[in-house]
């Protein structure tokens, strides 16, 4: 009976969504949130006005114009507590926010952000993912650096949140390539040679490092990484009962090597532009890709409460997602309707 109600639950939501899924609304977005039932939405990806950038219509009022950061991060909370309103205990919430200097000092505001989040809302911050920006605006400054990083914090409303990392990690793009050469473990039959490994145990490691060279050469695996007792810093964990064990018992451990490039929180990407459109940091839709993929089923239900450009419903349109947006400037809205009927042609 219970999981039947919560069936009907979800269709109510549905239904409810109907009126607003795959469209742009103009308007405030802790006025247009509460139009969206609860628990409704798989997965917010957001980046709201950073603060002191830029007002809309270039008025210099609106989001981000506050003349305070705490008000700033005030008004970021009035649509934060929608946002936590609407989306699915399982769901996902990633926002993106870019700092601000004054009196030449970085003020933090995205770890305030951050903080102020955790302290007043039943959520946890699963990873800052660190975006490093390859094209960063060409500026020259006496006395610091050029800025070319911004964070994306992923929160989750609880331990069950939806992740569905093989999909992520399913790209040919994130698969090494490695030419095997004759001297393919030259450095370690070497390195045994001279180890104290008693001579059974010399044997032994011989015989796996000539197994493995082997299965490169057929192109099994990529490549792979040998850690030999007394030469190597211990092994932690891993395959055939742990691999300190193996060090411990057999004097070394295979590493093997499958290709896949592990996922960090860095990710290395030039800003993206669109004609006609000036923003000084658009974030590129390939990360966006990303964080549908990882964070959201398909066919489920992406937010951005600033949509902007309408790169995020983009990003939902190509991994077959659905999609709501909102802002409140009616260049960016006809934009991002643009963008997306180009996107769908």
């Amino acid at each position: 009976m219970a999981q039947m109600q919560e069936s009907v639950t979800e269709d109510t939501n549905l239904n409810q969504l109907v009126p607003v899924l795959n469209t742009i609304q103009c308007g405030d977005s802790a006025f247009l949130l509460k139009q969206l039932p609860d628990n409704s939405i798989d997965l917010v990806v957001t980046s709201p006005p950073y603060y002191m950038q830029r007002g809309y219509n270039g008025l210099g009022v609106g989001l981000g114009q506050e003349n305070t950061v705490d008000r700033y991060i005030d008004s970021l909370m009035q649509v934060f507590e929608e946002i936590v309103r609407v989306v699915k205990p399982t769901g996902n919430i990633v926002y993106n926010i870019g700092d601000k200097y004054r009196d030449s000092s970085l003020l933090l505001v995205p770890y305030r952000f951050a903080l102020s989040v955790m302290d007043i809302y039943p959520v946890r911050l699963v990873n800052e993912i660190t975006w490093v920006k390859k094209n960063p605006t060409p500026r020259q400054f006496s006395r610091r650096l050029v800025a070319s990083t911004e964070p994306f914090f992923h929160f989750a409303l609880c331990n069950d949140y939806y992740y569905d990392r093989g999909s992520f990690m399913n790209n040919e793009e994130n698969v090494k390539t490695y030419q095997p050469t004759n001297r393919l473990g030259a450095r370690y039959f070497d390195l045994i040679k001279g180890s104290n490994l008693s001579n059974t145990q010399k044997d032994n490691a011989c015989k796996a490092l000539e197994q493995v060279i082997a299965e490169v050469n057929q192109g099994n695996i990529v490549g792979f990484r040998m850690k030999i007792k007394g030469i190597h810093a211990e092994a932690f964990g891993g395959e055939g009962g742990g691999r300190k064990i193996q060090m411990d018992n057999d004097g070394f451990t295979v590493i093997r090597l499958r290709g896949k490039r592990i996922k960090r929180d860095v990710i290395e990407s030039t800003v993206a532009s669109v004609p006609g459109v000036k923003h000084t940091a658009m974030f590129p839709c390939s990360i966006i890709c990303d964080f549908v993929k990882l964070l959201s089923p398909k066919n489920g239900i992406v937010l951005d409460p600033y949509i902007g450009s309408g790169t995020t419903a983009i990003a939902a349109i190509k991994e077959s997602r659905q999609y709501v947006g909102f802002d409140i400037d009616p260049l960016y809205c006809d934009l991002a309707i643009q963008r997306i009927a180009e996107c769908k042609i």
